[in-house]
């Protein structure tokens, strides 16, 4: 009984340890700061939209930072001026997209890679088989942000916009 208290006790400590929030706050503008564990020189772009206070940093299609199990991922995409961004929703530290389901047909979306910064607005919001595809237009100039969807289990959540400017 002793030997299996002391085991539990070690895991536990181990969890604190590991799960131990020395995150620091990175600012991002005169108004925003997100929380982040990377200083901003690192990022290649951010994901911005106004109406839900989102101001996401993510990484270059090649670094291995990017990528859906620990951050928000840039998807490569085979059309031109066209992107493709991933986020884990639900519970936990890498829940990024967990405010997408609130996004309106309408909304904006602003797109910053290498300090040049695209404009997009909502054009249609669906849900589709969590099956790890989506459909995405031929068309340039869209951006795809999809999650897993919170109210329909076993779908996914796709946000679909088109560039503004």
């Amino acid at each position: 009984m002793l030997k299996k208290f002391i085991v539990i006790l070690v895991v536990i400590i181990l969890i604190i340890v590991l799960f131990k929030n020395d995150e620091k706050i990175i600012e991002i503008s005169n108004d925003t700061a997100i929380n982040d564990r990377y200083t901003k020189e690192e990022y290649y772009g951010y994901l911005k939209i106004p109406s839900i206070n989102m101001n996401l940093g993510f990484y270059d299609y090649d670094n291995p930072l990017n990528d859906v199990e620990s951050n928000i991922e840039l998807i490569k995409i085979p059309v031109e001026n066209s992107y493709l961004i991933a986020a884990h929703s639900g519970v936990g530290d890498i829940a990024y997209f967990n405010d997408l389901r609130s996004l309106e047909v309408g909304d904006d979306i602003y797109l910053e890679i290498l300090d040049e910064e695209k404009h997009f607005q909502v054009i249609n919001i669906y849900r589709t088989i969590k099956d790890g595809n989506i459909s995405i237009s031929k068309n340039s100039g869209m951006i795809y942000l999809t999650t897993c969807d919170q109210i329909v289990k076993g779908y996914q959540l796709v946000i679909e916009g088109m560039l503004v400017s």
